[in-house]
C-alpha cells in the first residue's frame, strides 16, 4: 500500500483482550560487555496496579503470568535515547492484544555523567555507534529467546522488529543491509549545523571509519516496520538483501535538514514498503506523548509542529502496527 494519509481524529481501537504484565531482562553487550537492560510486555490475566517509570503512568501486573502459551514477538528500538520508554504505549498497546514486545536500551548517546553544553560524551555522530547498533540488538533478540519463562513462548517464525531513527538504521541493518560509515562524514559536511547525527566533534571522528561494513543477515526477523529510519549510511545497493516485508512512516516535517534521508531507504529497498507520509508530523510525532507535568523536561521531542495532534495520531497508528505485524507475521486475529 502506498499513500499519502491524513491524520485522522482519535477514534475507537481495537478492544484489548488482556491485560499487560511487564518484566525486566538483560543482555550483554558485544562491545563492552556491559549488562543492559530490556524491558519485556506481554499479555497478562494477572490483576494489574500502577506503576512509574521515568514520566509515564503505567497499568501493569510486574513479573504477571503470561496470558499465551506462544505468541509472537516484536523488538523495539529507538537507538540510543535519553528517554528509552518514548515508545511505551505501543508496546503496551500490542501486549494487550496478545504479542510479546521487548524494548531494546542501547549504550551510546550521550554517556552517564556527560555534560551535554560541554560537547563531550555525545556518540550520536560518531562512527563507532553504528556498527554498534545492530549488533546490540541482535543480543538482545538472543536474550530475549534465552529468558526464562518468557523465552520459550516466542514463536521463532513470528518475530518483527519495529525501528524508530537509529533504530530504523539498526533493524535494516540486522535485517541484511550493509551500511557504510564512511557516508557519515558527508552528511556532515553538508548539514553541518545538524544535530541529530552530526553533534560537535562529529566530523573529526568520522575522518577515520571503517571501509564498508559486512552484510549480516538475521534469519529471525520476518517483518520490518520504520519510523524517520536514518538512511543516510545506506549507499547503492546497501539494502539488496532486505528481502522481509516493510512499512515505513515518513513525519512531513521530520527531515527538514535532509540527514535522515527516508527517500533513499524507500528507493533502496528491493520490493516497495508499504509507505506512510504523516501530514504535519515533526520527527517526534512517533514517540509516546509525555504527561504534562513532566513536558518541560524533555524538550523538542514532546513538541509537535502547529495544529498536529500527536495524541490523534497515535490512536491510528497503534491500530495500524498491530494490524501490519498480525498480517506478516500470521499472528491470529
Amino acid at each position: 500500500m502506498t499513500g499519502l494519509l491524513p491524520v485522522l481524529p482519535a477514534r475507537a481501537e481495537t478492544p484489548a483482550q488482556f491485560r499487560a504484565a511487564v518484566s525486566q531482562i538483560a543482555y550483554a553487550d558485544p562491545g563492552t560487555g556491559k549488562t543492559v537492560p530490556i524491558l519485556l510486555l506481554y499479555p497478562t490475566r494477572d490483576h494489574v496496579q500502577p506503576i512509574r517509570r521515568g514520566p509515564y503512568h503505567l497499568n501493569v501486573a510486574p513479573e504477571g503470568g503470561p496470558a499465551l502459551d506462544s505468541m509472537p514477538l516484536v523488538m523495539m528500538t529507538q537507538g540510543p535515547a535519553r528517554n528509552g520508554l518514548a515508545m511505551v504505549s505501543v508496546a503496551l498497546f500490542l501486549a494487550r492484544r496478545g504479542m510479546m514486545t521487548a524494548i531494546v536500551t542501547h549504550l551510546g548517546g550521550m554517556e552517564p555523567g556527560a555534560d551535554p553544553r560541554a560537547g563531550k560524551g555525545d556518540r550520536v555522530g560518531t562512527v563507532p555507534l553504528w556498527p554498534e547498533l545492530p549488533l546490540q540488538l541482535r543480543a538482545a533478540l538472543d536474550a530475549v529467546l534465552d529468558s526464562s519463562p518468557m523465552g520459550f513462548r516466542v514463536d521463532r517464525q513470528r518475530i518483527g522488529v519495529l525501528g524508530y531513527a537509529a533504530g530504523g538504521h539498526a533493524a535494516l541493518a540486522a535485517a541484511g543491509g550493509v551500511a557504510d560509515p564512511g557516508r557519515l562524514a558527508q552528511v556532515c559536511a553538508a548539514h553541518p549545523d545538524d544535530r541529530t547525527l552530526c553533534p560537535a566533534g562529529a566530523k573529526t571522528n568520522a575522518a577515520a571509519t571503517p571501509k564498508r561494513l559486512e552484510a549480516a543477515t538475521d534469519p529471525r526477523i520476518r517483518s520490518l516496520l520504520l519510523m524517520d529510519p536514518v538512511g543516510a549510511l545506506f549507499g547503492d545497493g546497501a539494502l539488496s538483501r532486505v528481502t522481509v516485508p516493510v512499512r515505513l512512516y515518513e513525519a512531513e516535517k521530520g527531515d527538514e535538514s535532509g540527514a535522515l534521508q527516508v527517500a533513499r531507504v524507500r528507493g533502496l529497498l528491493p520490493r516497495p514498503p508499504e509507505y506512510d507520509l504523516v501530514p504535519g508530523a515533526g520527527h517526534y510525532a512517533f514517540l509516546t506523548p509525555v504527561p504534562a507535568s513532566a513536558a518541560a523536561r524533555f524538550g523538542a521531542t514532546v513538541q509537535d509542529p502547529p495544529g498536529f495532534d500527536r495524541a490523534g495520531f497515535h490512536a491510528r497508528l497503534n491500530d495500524e502496527i498491530l494490524d501490519y505485524f498480525r498480517r506478516t507475521l500470521n499472528a491470529a486475529p
